[in-house]
């Protein structure tokens, strides 16, 4: 049985790998394949995500349960796609390795790819964003926006504690609950000191979910596909709130009835719009390394570029490499010379010119 699981994701992994690399080349984009992990096992085996087409990329994926998984895979995509982009998080249990740790899938993947480039990300923060993208974009008509509304997040594990600290440095009013009442006190005291110090909303906490969620007018569910989102719930919410799958599957389904008779909108989180902001950042920050971080010796004059930290007097521009544009001078610390002398705004005319000509 292991051994035709096993060969089944392996021809799918194969099939999957010949789809991205056949739309790739007649879109003429980049390539890529996800791989990450998670603590909720799929009864079926390994989940395939479905090809996404993005701006840039044309990406598919597969969620890992154990690192020779991930390892397999590895081998199967290494130089046939351009990207991989594998999840930091560690999410396995160590009930499912060999050593009794955690498994390290990303140390699995970097140690099987040898030709395709490799990007890291962590999936619970795509989620974080894609939330907080998702309740800006409905609230957008609100002249307060998400700032001063109760929202409830049931179940305070990473992601819903990442997301209380994002909401509430918004203005929100953030109740989040756990079973366990001391590790959600910790959770709760953490949240509240990190916060910006002029924030005035807070997180508070309860191990009830009914008394957590009276009143909300944002209640997101962020088990892992445990429906903990009940009719009750749902009888007890402020008029008009939302409701935020996170944790697919949170909702009892008669939730889910009951709240289509109040009129109450239910939404599943969709990451496409912060996975595809993800694949520019990723792709933005590896050109801006590879092409534009530098120092050099040009015009007489130390410049540098790509976010390197600049020595006192030193001249910060575009593109180390092919200047285009002049932004100042270093200080030496970190940021830009306020007070220029006289000498110092000289130079900066003279090598502003100087680029201009070469461009002739």
């Amino acid at each position: 049985m292991g051994c035709y699981l096993e060969m089944e994701y392996i021809n799918k992994t194969k099939k999957l790998v010949q789809d991205i690399i056949e739309l790739s080349e007649t879109e003429g984009k980049l390539s890529g394949f996800c791989i990450g992990n998670t603590a909720k096992i799929d009864p079926d085996g390994i989940y395939f995500m479905p090809i996404r087409n993005t701006t840039l990329m044309v990406v598919g994926g597969a969620i890992v349960y154990t690192q020779k998984q991930a390892v397999d895979i590895s081998r199967l995509i290494d130089g046939n796609i351009k990207y991989v982009l594998v999840d930091a998080e560690k999410k396995i249990s160590s009930k499912m390795t060999l050593t009794g740790e955690p498994a390290n899938v990303e140390r699995a993947v970097r140690e099987s790819i040898h030709c395709s480039k490799i990007w890291v990300y962590k999936g619970n923060d795509l989620s974080v964003d894609a939330v907080d993208a998702l309740l800006t974009q409905i609230t957008k008509n609100s002249i307060q926006g998400i700032g001063s509304a109760k929202v409830t997040i049931l179940g305070a594990g990473n992601l819903g504690a990442k997301l209380a600290l994002k909401l509430v440095e918004r203005g929100a009013h953030v109740t989040i609950t756990r079973r366990t009442k001391q590790v959600l006190d910790i959770i709760v005291q953490a949240v509240n000191y990190i916060k910006p110090i002029y924030t005035t909303a807070a997180v508070i906490g309860t191990t009830n979910n009914e008394e957590a969620a009276r009143g909300a007018e944002i209640l997101i569910g962020t088990t892992q596909g445990n429906p903990v989102i009940t009719p009750e719930i749902v009888s007890n919410l402020a008029d008009h709130a939302i409701i935020v799958d996170v944790g697919k599957g949170t909702i009892y389904p008669d939730a889910i009835e009951l709240a289509k008779e109040r009129g109450l909108e239910v939404y599943r989180l969709d990451v496409s719009a912060a996975f595809e902001g993800l694949v520019h950042k990723l792709w933005a920050t590896e050109n801006i390394v590879e092409k534009k971080f530098g120092r050099r010796l040009l015009y007489n004059e130390s410049l540098i570029s790509g976010g390197i930290l600049g020595k006192n007097n030193e001249i910060v521009v575009d593109n180390v490499w092919l200047p285009t544009q002049v932004y100042g001078i270093a200080d030496g610390r970190g940021d830009f010379v306020r007070d220029l002398s006289e000498e110092q705004i000289n130079r900066l005319k003279n090598l502003k010119e100087l680029i201009k000509d070469s461009k002739r």
